[in-house]
């Protein structure tokens, strides 16, 4: 799996994420193919790609669940609902 991700304008414009969370949204956004598929919830493996821990990384997709950006619609997947503008 590629290392590389895109912030794209409007992760940062519409939904206004930054930091941590603009990190994590645009790693969840690539690895699901712009939200068509689930992304396993490896925490190990998503906390390394955003360079921080496991803890910080929970707490950035919890933000992105409450904000409905995410959801786990079974344990240990992710997914990531395309935005509505």
């Amino acid at each position: 799996m590629s290392k590389n991700y895109l912030i794209e304008s409007f992760m940062t414009g519409e939904l206004g994420l930054s930091g941590n969370e603009l990190v994590l949204f645009a790693i969840l956004w690539k690895e699901s193919e712009r939200g068509t598929k689930q992304v396993e919830g490896d925490y190990t493996a998503i906390s390394a790609r955003m360079g921080t821990t496991i803890p910080t990384m929970y707490n950035c997709i919890r933000k992105l669940m409450d904000r409905g950006l995410v959801t786990m619609p079974v344990k240990g997947m992710y997914e990531v609902l395309p935005p509505h503008f």
